[in-house]
């Protein structure tokens, strides 16, 4: 009997509206029901998926460990299966993990119940495919499909191949396939698979993103063909199947191919795999099958009953003929592949629970293991790091911040410069109004102030009852950064961000200490007001610094957010012997537009590389480099200096690496962040959002930039003696450098 999906995936079908329109039909009749008019007919009932499960034969335990495979198999469903919206998805897993402690067999059983595309079973062990072998009943062989060649009996004018209590192993298609090619002559066309194609992980949170997913249709390779005649074939089927014997059933059946005795054949099976959960597992679509008619059926009916005297019904076999074409007046109700895109409303308010902080970890491990791009360059740790953070979420009470730094803690691991966890709503309520920064010798000390509690060369001594250097230990081993710099950089921005006053000790210049009660910021816009970048300075000529044949522009964006300003400066400075550019923050303006005034001639970018997956098996690099010509109307074409330092990362990076490429200029500051490449957005559930880098960078000589970043030559490094006087050392290692080369 076809087991249909009802009210509950375990439950028989509800009544249906036809059925109660035929009841009412059959009272209309009757005068004892009433003499009311009948009522006009309903609409249809909507078709009901085949519900699957009871159709496929569950796969063999694995060693892999379960928080791993459980990654594995939500990664699968995620980004791979026809299924729902992400949002969904995830609170499946979520309600699956909740509880004291988790119950691996019980999160399969759970999750599979709350999701149609995913069912859960008992695992088998291991079993590795017998020999073939090939029996003799008159003029038939029938095939029990295994390792080897089969080889058909003289006289054979058709073939049985018997694909009752088949194991999920390894060599299975391979095995299938053989059996089907020695009764053919001609190759037998496969159907094709409607897989998800992802160019990146698409942005879960901006439609405008350079990461895109769509769908493809994708050809199957036919079966080949190694016989001399093409003999009729049947397929003995049983109740259940591995997925590889289900996909070869439909292969052969849609193509009217072999005929089906037994037991009906669910589609889903045939577009299913198997992920081990120790005891128990899960099998998953992730594909749907079509031919050139569309969507293949839901179920394949069994075009004959097996009896007990299969000898006597394969007689006939020889004289049947080539099957007729699937019956496709039934609906295809098993949900289709379709595009997913951004998830357009917040999520709701949850509360924070141990399944909020384990689905989080593990859905996030999940997406790097299928998108993060540097493995190769920072190595790959996240499955000792998932197996840590998942044992850390029942060692303390769970609470929002206590789940973002477990998110953080997994993200230090991957290195990435564009790894940060936000949570909706932020307990940040403001910032210290005081810019810190790391120093020679490794002290952090202020380099400008808002208030006079802080004071330029202000060294930190204390937070709260740690030291500087035990506060940093922690915090660094929960940021994720490719370069110490930028880690550093990272961390202080963690300090700043407040959730209440702070207590500091601060050491002035003369070597005192004081205890300082920071406050949030409540002034306005502290970016307007205090700035991000080492220094404030205006773009203009260099006269009070002793150099008034030198001109210095400033791209940093807390200083000016102006291309057409900055363009004019070119202008302005074509009069002076050497140009000095300044990208230690964040470019406020288009890089690609002002470089041109920059360079000469030809130049290019750097290298772009984005994985993409087609379906969850084919994986390819797309690679893009962009090629630019230098304004032939207005460019500065003396000497430039370009300052860089911790603060700049990404498109800073980009646009210094243009510069760097083309021998353009010579390089003053401290290494760069070295993490370039479109940041994207996982969405989680609990209100955190994830981001990493989405794709690789290379140098445009195709050498390593992650974690190398832009590397000067000249290394400056301010001192405490330089924040206090407010002198700008890079900036005078530039003119130096500057006048000494004219």
């Amino acid at each position: 009997m076809t087991l249909l999906r009802g009210t509950t995936k375990t439950g028989g079908p509800a009544t249906s509206t036809l059925t109660r329109w035929l009841l009412a039909a059959a009272c209309a009749v009757q005068t004892a029901c009433g003499d009311d008019p009948p009522a006009p007919p309903a609409e249809p009932p909507p078709p009901q998926a085949v519900d699957w499960c009871p159709h496929v034969t569950s796969g063999p335990t694995s060693t892999t460990p379960a928080p791993l495979a459980m990654s594995e198999a939500h990664a699968l469903v995620r980004f791979f299966s026809p299924g729902s919206y992400y949002r969904e998805i995830d609170a499946a897993l979520t309600a699956a993990l909740e509880g004291p402690t988790i119950d691996w067999d019980g999160v399969a059983r759970a999750y599979a119940e709350a999701l149609e595309d995913v069912c859960a079973g008992a695992s088998t062990a291991p079993t590795a495919l017998s020999e073939v072998r090939v029996e003799q009943h008159d003029a038939v062989a029938v095939i029990h499909p295994g390792t080897g060649e089969p080889v058909l009996p003289a006289g054979t004018r058709a073939v049985a191949i018997d694909l009752r209590g088949l194991p999920a192993a390894a060599g299975l298609e391979d095995a299938l396939a053989r059996a089907i090619a020695v009764a053919s002559a001609q190759p037998v066309p496969r159907a094709a698979a409607r897989v998800r194609v992802h160019s990146g992980m698409t942005d879960e949170q901006n439609a405008a993103s350079v990461y895109k997913n769509t769908t493809r249709l994708l050809d199957s390779p036919a079966y080949p063909a190694t016989g001399t005649a093409e003999l009729p074939v049947v397929l003995l089927t049983g109740p259940r199947l591995p997925p590889a014997a289900a996909r070869f059933a439909v292969d052969l059946r849609a193509a009217q191919r072999a005929w089906l005795w037994g037991e009906p054949v669910a589609t889903a099976v045939a577009e299913s795999r198997w992920v081990a959960l120790g005891a128990q597992g899960v099998s998953i679509r992730v594909s749907r099958l079509e031919d050139a008619s569309g969507p293949l059926p839901d179920l394949l009916p069994a075009d004959r009953a097996l009896t007990d005297a299969l000898a006597d019904s394969l007689r006939e076999l020889p004289e049947l003929g080539t099957p007729p074409a699937l019956e496709r007046s039934a609906a295809v109700a098993r949900a289709g592949v379709a595009r997913r895109g951004p998830q357009t409303s917040a999520s709701p308010r949850v509360e924070q629970t141990a399944g909020v902080a384990r689905a989080a970890l593990i859905i996030t491990h999940g997406a790097m293991r299928r998108f993060f791009p540097y493995f190769p360059v920072v190595g790959d740790g996240i499955d000792a790091r998932l197996e840590e953070t998942l044992a850390a979420v029942d060692a303390a009470p769970v609470s929002q911040l206590r789940t973002r730094d477990l998110l953080r803690r997994f993200s230090e691991v991957l290195q990435d410069g564009h790894g940060f966890v936000f949570t909706s709503p932020s307990p940040v309520i403001g910032i210290l109004p005081a810019l810190l920064e790391e120093v020679a010798g490794g002290d952090v000390v202020v380099r400008r102030s808002l208030v006079p509690e802080f004071r330029p060369g202000d060294t930190l001594v204390r937070v709260g009852d740690r030291t500087t250097a035990d506060w940093y230990a922690e915090e660094l081993a929960r940021t994720s950064a490719a370069t110490h710099g930028y880690r550093h950089e990272l961390a202080t921005r963690r300090l700043r961000e407040l959730t209440g006053p702070l207590s500091l000790v601060m050491r002035s210049t003369d070597g005192t200490e004081r205890t300082v009660e920071a406050q949030p910021w409540t002034g306005g816009n502290i970016v307007e007001a205090l700035g991000t970048s080492p220094s404030r300075r205006d773009s203009g000529w260099l006269s009070d610094l002793g150099a008034p044949s030198l001109y210095y522009i400033t791209m940093n964006s807390d200083v000016t957010t102006n291309l057409d300003a900055a363009i004019r400066h070119v202008e302005t400075a074509s009069t002076a012997q050497g140009l000095i550019v300044d990208m230690r923050g964040y470019p406020g303006f288009s890089h690609y537009d002002f470089i041109r005034h920059l360079i000469q001639g030809p130049y290019v970018s750097p290298l772009f590389r984005t994985g993409r997956w087609t379906g969850p098996d084919q994986h390819d690099i797309q690679e893009e480099q962009y090629s630019f010509t230098g304004s032939t109307t207005l460019a500065f074409t003396g000497p430039i200096v370009l300052l860089v330092g911790p603060r700049s990362v990404s498109a800073a990076e980009n646009f210094s690496t243009m510069l760097v490429a083309a021998n353009r200029v010579r390089v003053v500051g401290q290494r760069s962040a070295g993490t370039n490449g479109n940041i994207t957005n996982l969405m989680l559930p609990g209100g955190f959002r994830f981001t990493f880098t989405g794709m690789e960078v290379l140098y445009p000589d195709r050498s390593t930039f992650h974690g190398v970043g832009i590397v000067p030559d000249e290394e400056i490094v301010p001192t405490t003696e330089d924040l206090a006087l407010g002198r700008d050392s890079e900036l005078l290692k530039a003119i130096e450098l500057l006048q000494a080369s004219n």
